[in-house]
């Protein structure tokens, strides 16, 4: 909105009696005013009313130019004793604008009535009452105003720009527009016009016009915060948030503490995935109003984002005890609780949403994600399905879908909905990796590889986050006589079980340089196929090509029926083996290797480890447990030390270690982990306890694996359920009592 004190006043009106002063020393006082000389100005009144006191005129200028020198309390003092002299309604108008200014906006209205009394067409007086009416949100009788006022005059800027306002306020968008054409007609360099018509034009959806409104205004007034920060949330609609940023940066540096700037640069933070900056940025805004609710939901999503889920789940809380009608903060808050496992509440957080806002199809999709979680897959689908009706378009939903689908092993259907929703954004990663981890499960390797290397995609993924020199080997080039560097990407797990594909660029005539995590470097120092093998972090040398370790199926064509299924591939360090006969003594029982549980960091690991109280039927006297727990659940300490199961965790210092154990042992039983990959690598008989559906290297309804001779599959059969798992054991393992 528009609105200034103009320079008004009637120095001519002297009370009866009074001295008349010079009118070239009103005159030169005013000239000091208009060219912003105020303090100046305010001299030359001021020795002007020495002579005459009581000259209504020059009262009522000292008025206006103390007002506009932050002398409020005095200016209304001046006006008043010039309304008392001569009340005129430009003087009436002034004062109540000064009034207005003080928030006295009843007072403020019957000095407008008043002045209007004298004068119904006075355009100053009229505009002034529509810009506090607008203050008042009674939009319909300030355009009233407006429209009185440009009767009289139908090219008042002020009138113009802050009619439009009034419209925008009353949804009347079109008319908006059409009156800051007017505007902008009567003056094409109105800043202000341009600002607010792209308001209107951002309200209508139209960003792209919006933006160059903006740009407009800022083109004739440079260095304006507000119009910036308006500038970088139209880039954030546009989905330029790096753009965005910048602008908002612009206005934080013209005005630091500018809290919506702040606040929205750190949405813009957000979007750009850079959750650290957008913490800190939304900690400066409740630095300056602790009771920010906006920037405390931006802050959790920060925390969601980094994964502190506790940390976010109470940050959304703190939002939602100022603003507790905050959808996105409930929606956000039931994705935290989500991953805590905390599935009651956060199926409450997104009912809670869902009540204020029954079309929020985030959170029927992400209330879909916690049913799933549960195992309550046809409540899942029906929660999915409301959020496809309300965004038929949107890929995730579908990408989702096809994940409830695939866990009912309803495979066609779920590949179906992967189709689908690739249809609609053919570069969702995500949609590509489950089709193609589908594929691989089924055992259709050649398509699952495909897409399978859509993970290197993963903004958050370690493929995305390095950078190599050299070129990536896909399979084309020939290796003969050339070096290739191989590296490690995912899980420990993951580098155990392809490992053994060195063996085939060595056969290729490849010189190899093997990169693996700290911990396996000793470990796969041993591979049956010798290699310089580094750990991760210490300096790459220079070869011609590199290659994830994960994509050498893809390269060399890996099928059912070629997958390089030697084993052992990978052997234990005989000096440790004999440390560990040592440690173990004589053995008077079958000494069976336990892992019930793998790295809580796992996506899936709420599914694929369990609870050591669910293995307490297994844990009777006829066999010699050995933990192969390198941690310990905190959940599992004081079960574990009421049995009889032996534990190393101090002595297991490296993989070394753990494969120089399994070495001493007669069984190994783990879920799916690092360990069953290792005891299947070094061809030790092990029995994996797979989840309901297991992850696609395990196949499907199979109890052997293509990947490890040794290895026997155990799995659910029902969703979440380990008892039908746990008796299977028991029945097998009386073999070896």
């Amino acid at each position: 909105m528009k609105e200034e004190m103009p320079l008004n006043g009637q120095p001519d009106v002297v009370a009866p009696g009074s001295v008349q002063p010079s009118p070239a020393r009103i005159a030169a006082a005013r000239e000091l005013h208009a060219n912003g000389r105020f303090d100046a100005a305010a001299q030359q009144y001021e020795a002007i009313l020495e002579d005459a006191p009581d000259h209504a005129g020059v009262l009522h200028l000292y008025g206006v130019v103390q007002f506009q020198r932050g002398h409020a309390e005095q200016s209304e003092l001046l006006l008043r004793r010039a309304v008392a002299l001569e009340p005129e309604p430009m003087l009436l108008a002034d004062l109540g604008a000064v009034v207005a200014a003080d928030g006295r906006v009843e007072e403020a209205l019957r000095h407008f009535d008043a002045a209007l009394s004298i004068n119904p067409d006075h355009v100053n007086t009229l505009v002034r009452l529509g810009n506090t009416l607008v203050g008042l949100n009674r939009h319909e009788q300030a355009l009233s105003a407006y429209d009185r006022a440009l009767a009289v005059s139908p090219l008042v800027l002020d009138a113009l720009c802050n009619r439009g306002s009034a419209l925008r306020a009353l949804g009347r968008l079109d008319e908006a527009l059409h009156t800051y054409a007017r505007a902008l007609t009567v003056d094409p360099r109105s800043f202000e016009s341009f600002y607010n018509r792209g308001h209107v034009l951002r309200d209508l959806g139209r960003h792209a016009e919006a933006l160059h409104s903006y740009d407009r205004a800022i083109a004739i007034q440079p260095g304006n915060a507000a119009m910036l920060s308006a500038r970088g949330r139209t880039l954030v609609d546009l989905g330029r948030a790096g753009e965005a940023l910048a602008s908002f940066n612009e206005a934080i540096a013209i005005q630091p503490d500018f809290i919506e700037a702040l606040y929205n640069s750190a949405v813009a933070l957000e979007h750009l995935g850079r959750a650290t900056e957008a913490m800190q940025r939304s900690d400066r805004v409740l630095a300056l109003e602790p009771g920010h609710w906006r920037a405390m939901v931006c802050r959790g999503n920060a925390l969601l984002h980094m994964k502190e889920y506790e940390n976010a789940a109470e940050t959304y809380d703190e939002a939602l005890a100022i603003a507790p009608q905050a959808v996105d903060a409930l929606c956000n808050r039931g994705t935290a609780l989500r991953f805590l496992q905390r599935y009651a509440a956060a199926l409450q957080s997104y009912d809670a949403a869902l009540k204020m806002d029954p079309r929020l199809a985030e959170a029927w999709g992400n209330r879909s994600n916690v049913l799933q979680d549960m195992h309550r897959y046809d409540e899942a689908m029906n929660a999915l399905d409301r959020a496809i009706a309300l965004r038929p378009d949107h890929a995730t939903n579908w990408m989702n879908r096809g994940n409830v689908l695939y866990e009912m092993g309803r495979l066609d259907a779920a590949v179906q909905a992967y189709d689908r929703a690739i249809q609609l954004d053919p570069d969702h990663r995500d949609a590509h990796f489950a089709r193609g981890s589908l594929y691989l499960a089924q055992g259709e390797l050649a398509r699952g590889w495909l897409d399978y290397e859509w993970r290197a995609r993963d903004p958050d993924g370690e493929l995305n986050r390095r950078a190599f020199r050299q070129p990536l080997w896909r399979g084309e080039e020939s290796l003969d006589g050339r070096s290739i560097l191989v590296h490690a990407e995912q899980g420990f797990g993951d580098t155990l079980q392809f490992c053994r594909y060195v063996a085939l660029l060595k056969e290729a005539g490849a010189d190899i340089v093997l990169e693996v995590q700290p911990a396996l470097r000793s470990l796969v120092s041993t591979l049956r196929t010798p290699v310089r093998v580094i750990a991760a972090g210490e300096v790459l040398p220079e070869t011609d090509f590199h290659v994830p370790l994960l994509s050498l199926p893809l390269a060399f064509g890996t099928e059912l029926q070629t997958i390089p299924a030697g084993v052992p591939y990978l052997y234990p360090d005989l000096p440790r083996v004999q440390k560990w006969q040592g440690l173990l003594g004589e053995k008077r029982r079958p000494r069976v290797g336990l892992a019930w549980a793998g790295n809580p960091a796992h996506r899936n690991d709420h599914n694929r480890s369990l609870s050591l109280d669910t293995l307490l039927p297994l844990l009777d006297t006829q066999i010699e447990w050995v933990s192969l727990q390198k941690v310990v659940p905190a959940r599992d300490l004081d079960r574990l030390a009421d049995t009889a199961v032996r534990r190393f965790e101090s002595e297991l210092t490296d993989f070394a270690d753990t494969a120089a154990l399994i070495q001493s042992l007669d069984l190994v039983i783990s879920v799916d982990s690092a360990v069953a990959h290792l005891a299947g690598a070094l061809a030790r008989p092990v029995w994996i306890l797979l989840p309901s559906p297991a992850e696609w290297r395990w196949l499907r309804d199979q109890d052997d694996s293509p990947w490890y001779p040794t290895a026997r599959l155990f799995r659910q059969a029902i969703p979440g359920e380990w008892t039908d798992v746990v008796g299977a054991l028991e029945v097998t393992l009386r073999v070896l009592q």
